[in-house]
């Protein structure tokens, strides 16, 4: 291992009959989803359920790599994706070894580990899950000869385990870890952060984080460190109460937007988005910066990275206003309001609740007003959807509700359409029921006329079935 510390796993006599049949990508990815999965599942518990006992454990089986990564841990409701991005891309740019740990993946599962911008490979994927087996079968016997708490590492306690270790063999300079779900009890929260943020905050996960905005706050304000400074994106006056209490309580110094980050946007007509100025502390720091990831909404965004790079900067890391500039306007996330040219053109949005739904709708009205758009959507079963279809269904001319297929999370598209049917007046003047994802692609390409708009969106798994054949029509 390139990491200083040695995992205290058993001896190899003791664990290599069990963990000997990892060889191929397969074998990985078939032991990974054999373990709890979240992701997979419509758990109803309480945020208490995740305790962070067992991920340390993980992690000290296999020599604690996270405390050799410094770390910016981005929490929040919607955003924090986008801003991992920028922050990545930035530092990249500026030459440092980036590691990106992100989920869900869309195509592959090296997606969640990226150095430099570059997914991990199959073959650092076997090595390293290879590594981290004997640690995992150690926890499982454990769990075995008890009964009184789940000691089995789960599928994201594994995958961020394998985000450490890559990252620490790889001797990344820094990593950006997004959290997974909340923030407090997320797997990621063992991370040794020098920087942490905390974006847009909705009500999402509910079930678990909580049924206010502040309750929700409070879950992602668990990442908040003492004295290590923290960027607060969320402008709502309860939510961004409780996140600017955690951090008097720890001593982190705070920006928070619109109040030490002012951000003066650009027309909101423009592709890409356009910022005239930053100001932090009332002093203008940049000036007429683009960026590259589509959609108002991530001005916002930006300002949380810029509040971040600003951090660092206070850190000494070199990062001069022409690599920030080129960063920005050059970052891409892919899912992400992503226009793919092709007769017609198909834009594909991981919009899963009703705060990236609207987003999603005022970017269609302010940047499509006069072209017909079709609609192909598929939503969770514990994702607000009767809101989601509220807000999308009367701006399209044909929609097709549908279902992926390789998450058991799917609601039936007859729900969607019934709510459609509850929810809106002015219908679309198509409605169809496809099941089948490919086929429901098929019927809105047979909807729309090449000047036309295709929309995909409702949830990452859509996309992430659908992304791949979408990108075979580029022109």
């Amino acid at each position: 291992m390139a990491c200083n510390s040695a995992p205290n796993t058993p001896s190899p006599e003791d664990s290599m009959s069990s963990h000997s049949h990892i060889h191929t990508y397969a074998d990985a990815q078939a032991f990974l989803f054999s373990r709890f999965d979240l992701e997979r599942t419509m758990n109803t518990s309480s945020p208490d359920t995740f305790k962070l006992d067992r991920m340390k454990q993980l992690a000290e089986l296999l020599g604690n790599p996270q405390r050799q990564i410094k770390a910016i841990h981005i929490a929040g409701t919607k955003g924090k994706g986008s801003v991992s991005s920028m922050v990545s891309k930035i530092l990249t740019d500026a030459g440092y070894t980036t590691g990106l740990f992100t989920s869900p993946h869309l195509e592959h599962l090296g997606q969640r580990f990226c150095i430099n911008g570059t997914p991990c490979s199959e073959e650092s994927m076997i090595e390293i899950i290879q590594q981290i087996m004997p640690a995992v079968e150690e926890m499982d016997r454990r769990d075995a000869k008890q009964s009184d708490i789940d000691l089995k590492p789960t599928f994201f306690e594994i995958t961020t385990a394998l985000a450490f270790m890559y990252f620490c063999q790889a001797k990344a300079d820094i990593a950006v870890i997004e959290v997974g779900l909340g923030g407090r009890l997320d797997s990621t929260n063992i991370c040794n952060p020098i920087v942490t943020a905390i974006t847009n905050i909705g009500l999402d996960h509910t079930d678990i984080l909580g049924n206010t905005l502040e309750l929700i706050a409070r879950e992602k304000a668990g990442i908040i460190k003492t004295g290590v400074p923290v960027i607060n994106g969320c402008t709502v006056d309860g939510p961004q109460q409780e996140i600017e209490q955690i951090a008097a309580q720890r001593q982190a110094p705070l920006l928070t937007l619109a109040q030490d980050i002012v951000i003066k946007s650009g027309n909101v007509r423009t592709i890409p988005p356009q910022i005239e100025s930053v100001s932090i502390h009332g002093r203008k720091v940049w000036e007429n910066l683009i960026v590259g990831i589509p959609g108002q909404h991530q001005i916002s965004n930006a300002a949380v990275c810029l509040g971040i790079i600003h951090e660092l900067r206070k850190l000494d890391y070199s990062l001069e206003d022409k690599v920030i500039e080129t960063g920005l306007s050059t970052v891409r996330c892919a899912g992400r309001l992503e226009l793919i040219n092709a007769q017609p053109q198909i834009l594909l949005d991981v919009a899963h609740n009703p705060n990236s739904a609207k987003a999603l709708a005022d970017f269609l009205r302010h940047h499509f007003p006069d072209t017909k758009l079709h609609l192909v959507l598929s939503c969770s079963k514990d994702k607000r959807y009767d809101e989601i279809v509220e807000l999308l269904a009367s701006l399209f001319h044909s929609i097709t509700f549908t279902k992926y297929t390789k998450n058991p999370r799917a609601v039936e598209p007859q729900l969607l359409f019934d709510s459609a049917a509850t929810a809106c007046n002015n219908l679309a003047s198509r409605i169809d029921v496809e099941p089948d994802p490919d086929a429901a692609f098929n019927q809105a390409l047979q909807n729309a006329d090449d000047k036309d708009l295709i929309v995909i969106t409702g949830s990452f798994y859509l996309i992430a079935e659908l992304r791949s054949r979408a990108l075979t029509l580029s022109s």
